[in-house]
């Protein structure tokens, strides 16, 4: 700054969203006068300028537009002093707050903190405006702290902390409780219905809005208008368009099956970027409030959601192949490429053969209805074993019923129930005992104490049985309602006289097919995994046992007539 030149002053004012950290700050006209009355005594003269920010967060510079103006006002020189009441104006992050203090500082302009007593760089106080940016940094990471561990202390109580999901509104009078609205639950039906049978999400989209289905915002003014709400806001906002996205969030939340998930995002940091958490470490709460959707509807969109992730193809074929996407060679690896003639049934070929020819492999050809049959005897060897599987299950159960599950779990719980009157009746004791010899208090207290912690740890151990069998009842209930939804799955399938591709996409994950025509099939990761399941439960161990890692025996088809 050239010696004698009134310099151009800057004097910034923020005030923060959060109200509980700010409540010792002043308002942004206090701080204007005090950044006033301080420039009009040691700079008289000098034209001020203020930079302003109403209900922004210290912690970043980048979302505050009023900042951002200063910034630019102090890079082309038309300021060359900046004057705040105290540093918590200017940034409460440590980190970046001092980077930028020293960008300033390098492009030459003056930094003056009121309430700090700071002029920098004129007096080298570095280490003071160091102390000062941790302390004002302290309350916001301890604020971010508790709320944090308030949230992860709710959702792991299976509280819900957001607004309730398209087709569903939160009970008025019963806080948490969730009730469906039943004009969205139609419409998120529709939804699946139309996605199970290959739809896209844009395509669904269009349709909900060409027939005037309500959107997000339109049912949830509909819905705070039944309770007498205002909704004036609302309305301002709401669109009559559906979007993919809004099509998209619906697809594949299991809440529509009645099922709490918690924790399925997790944010490092203030305004950093949420990430998702993988589905093992999130909080699931089955059963949690009523559903929407059958398991069987919400299954189908799931297999189709898997399939579409894996197949980038949405057109309509002249041809269409049923089994184009799942059938693949089993000696190169190359996916099999459908072929049709107006003479000749539709079959596959080694897609490394239809391309090089003999150079990449051989023919592999397989006709259609041929996999259809295969496909079908292999889903009736599963679907028999499976039968089986259950029948097991039911005899077990049968020749567990005097010692059963349910009588022992009956059994515990009424021993607990003795042990904690005999406990309570103890303490009493103690007291009694105490106010009739008082001049034995110590040693009435230890003889009591090692009593008492004789209840409590067969309490203990009796909680941990009882535990271990209602999670030993709960996976055999789980298991045979599994086995009754395949079953009718593949019930339904086996009754159709033709598969069509929403059909494959619920059960198939692959069909391998080698140079002898031996085919291997692998169903999707949900059957495969219940027939794991089974497995280690050791219910089938006879000539009817399933085939092993859900793949098909080998069954030789035919070769084509020619």
């Amino acid at each position: 700054m050239t010696a004698g030149k009134t310099p151009s002053i800057a004097g910034y004012c923020r005030i923060s969203v959060d109200e509980a950290l700010d409540q010792e700050n002043t308002s942004i006209e206090n701080q204007k006068a005090m950044i006033q009355e301080y420039v009009s005594s040691r700079f008289p003269g000098s034209p001020l300028t203020f930079f302003t920010d109403r209900d922004r967060s210290g912690y970043t510079f980048e979302q505050r537009e009023g900042y951002q103006k200063l910034r630019e006002a102090l890079r082309n020189g038309v300021c060359s002093i900046l004057v705040v009441k105290d540093f918590s104006r200017f940034s409460r992050r440590n980190s970046l707050g001092l980077y930028e203090l020293e960008l300033l500082r390098d492009e030459g302009v003056r930094i003056i903190s009121i309430g700090d007593g700071v002029d920098y760089p004129t007096r080298d106080d570095w280490l003071n405006i160091q102390f000062r940016f941790l302390m004002n940094e302290m309350p916001v990471t301890d604020t971010s702290k508790k709320v944090r561990a308030v949230i992860q202390s709710r959702q792991a109580k299976g509280e819900w902390i957001c607004n309730a999901p398209y087709g569903y509104y939160l009970d008025p009078v019963r806080k948490g409780e969730f009730c469906i609205d039943e004009e969205g639950a139609e419409v998120v039906r529709l939804i699946y219905r139309l996605y199970a049978k290959g739809w896209g999400y844009r395509k669904i989209a269009g349709h909900l809005t060409q027939r005037g289905f309500p959107t997000g915002l339109q049912l949830q003014i509909k819905q705070r208008k039944a309770q007498g709400k205002d909704t004036s806001r609302l309305e301002a906002k709401a669109s009559p368009v559906w979007n993919s996205n809004s099509v998209a969030k619906i697809i594949g939340n299991d809440f529509y099956i009645g099922t709490l998930r918690q924790g399925q995002w997790r944010r490092q940091g203030i305004h950093k970027t949420d990430r998702r958490v993988p589905h093992e470490e999130q909080r699931a709460f089955p059963h949690h409030h009523p559903a929407i959707l059958s398991q069987e509807l919400f299954d189908e969109a799931a297999a189709q959601l898997r399939h579409r992730t894996n197949t980038s193809y949405r057109g309509v074929r002249k041809y269409p192949h049923t089994y184009t996407g799942y059938l693949y060679c089993a000696d190169c690896g190359s996916p099999m490429f459908g072929i049709s003639y107006h003479n000749r049934p539709p079959g596959y070929l080694c897609g490394a053969y239809h391309r090089r020819g003999l150079k990449g492999c051989t023919s592999h050809h397989v006709r259609e209805r041929d996999i259809d049959e295969n496909v079908r005897r292999y889903l009736q060897v599963v679907k028999d074993g499976m039968l089986h599987s259950l029948e097991q299950l039911d005899q077990m159960e049968r020749a567990q019923h005097q010692e059963g599950l349910r009588h022992r779990l009956a059994d515990l719980a009424q021993r607990k129930e003795q042990l904690q009157l005999e406990l309570q009746g103890s303490i009493k004791e103690r007291v009694r005992q105490i106010l009739r010899f008082p001049q034995r208090e110590e040693e009435i207290n230890a003889t009591f104490d090692a009593l008492e912690e004789d209840y409590h740890q067969t309490l203990d151990a009796l909680k941990r049985q009882e535990q271990v069998l209602t999670g030993e009842l709960t996976r055999r209930t789980d298991l045979k309602k599994s086995i009754d939804r395949v079953l009718e799955r593949f019930a339904l399938l086996l009754e159709k006289p033709r598969f069509e591709r929403a059909d494959l996409t619920a059960i198939l994950r692959r069909i391998l097919i080698d140079q002898d025509k031996v085919m291997t099939i692998e169903l999707q990761g949900d059957v495969t995994e219940l027939l794991d399941l089974l497995d280690e439960t050791a219910m089938y161990r006879d000539g009817s046992a399933l085939p092993a890692d859900g793949k098909s025996p080998g069954y030789e088809i035919p070769g084509p007539a020619e």
